[in-house]
């Protein structure tokens, strides 16, 4: 990984590079002939000039997202390892829980500060994403939204969205288990946290397809935060007051498997409670291989790496991208092989 040359670094550069040129060519006043008669004077020479005509560049990106677990470990990863790729690529993390805006905000100002070449930005609370795109806008810095953002028509300025189309993972998601239900069942939804709006638009697009279905009834809801162990208490406190459930419709794979766990442990077989995540994680197509989940859609945490970073470096060289980037998803069930989904 390279670091960008700023300031006193650029100066010592560049006085070594003279230095070494001063070397090659001789002093004012004084006989090259020692030097010229080096054996070693063509290829030193060489390097010098070499690096004077191609000087090292380099990026640095800015990346300030919400705290990695599950889908945003993978893409946490994703873009250090596509960034490590990258010959003239720095990439720098910064951390914040949903909800903290304005901690997020924070950071912003301190990447902006510190003069990176452009942000990344998964964000971790709605009402942060104005100040962060007029923060952006005000001094000129590439901005990327990725995974998660704000959903206008167009933004001004050097700004675009890399982003999955949450609706369709709901929609996919409910109509699989629909088919599986034979039309009719009694459903229950987990939610991911209200500030993200994932939440929203999976939430919707399982409710919108469920009310195509007279025979599909929503007989629970609740919010766990897209976090197993609190999905697992919520399923358990719906199995212990009785509450008859046919599947159980989760926004993400943790809360899938929270779920299966809750199932587990009240006794209830695994093909009795048809359960369905998003995000086709490592974790969640290893429940698909075991039965505990028999649906989830894949999110290709990749993809949404190497087109946040390509963006952010066209925007960066002045290049026209495309302002939302549309991520696809993909179906998984359990009668479908996990291979190609654990590449």
């Amino acid at each position: 990984m390279i670091r960008t040359l700023r300031g006193w670094a650029i100066v010592r550069k560049l006085d070594d590079l003279w230095q070494g040129l001063r070397s090659c060519i001789g002093r004012p006043g004084r006989s090259r002939t020692p030097i010229v008669g080096r054996a070693w004077w063509p290829a030193a020479c060489a390097v010098v000039f070499a690096s004077l005509a191609t000087p090292a560049l380099s990026v640095t990106i800015g990346v300030a997202m919400v705290q990695p677990d599950g889908f945003t470990q993978l893409l946490r990863d994703r873009i250090e390892t596509y960034a490590k790729s990258l010959p003239d690529l720095a990439v720098q993390f910064a951390y914040a829980p949903e909800g903290a805006g304005e901690k997020q905000i924070e950071q912003v100002r301190q990447f902006i500060a510190a003069k990176v070449d452009a942000l990344v930005i998964l964000p971790v609370d709605p009402v942060a994403n104005a100040t962060i795109t007029r923060l952006a806008q005000e001094v000129d810095i590439p901005l990327v939204y990725a995974n998660n953002g704000p959903r206008e028509d167009w933004f001004d300025g050097r700004v675009a969205f890399v982003l999955p189309n949450d609706l369709v993972a709901g929609r996919l998601q409910m109509r699989k288990l629909a088919q599986m239900l034979g039309d009719k069942g009694r459903i229950a939804i987990i939610k991911g946290h209200p500030s993200h709006s994932a939440t929203v638009l999976r939430t919707q697009g399982v409710k919108e397809v469920a009310a195509t279905f007279p025979g599909l009834r929503v007989v629970e809801e609740g919010t766990a935060d897209w976090d197993r162990k609190k999905a697992a208490a919520l399923v358990a406190g719906w199995l212990a007051n009785g509450t008859a459930i046919d599947a159980i419709v989760a926004n993400n794979d943790e809360m899938a498997i929270g779920a299966a766990d809750a199932v587990e442990a009240a006794g209830i077989p695994s093909d009795r409670i048809l359960i369905g995540g998003v995000d086709a994680t490592p974790d969640g197509l290893k429940a698909m291989q075991r039965k505990r989940m028999a649906v989830t859609v894949y999110q290709d945490a990749g993809l949404q790496a190497r087109r946040a970073v390509d963006d952010a470096r066209k925007l960066i060289r002045r290049e026209t991208v495309q302002q939302y980037d549309w991520v696809p998803f993909e179906l998984v069930t359990d009668r479908m092989s996990t291979t190609h989904f654990s590449k």
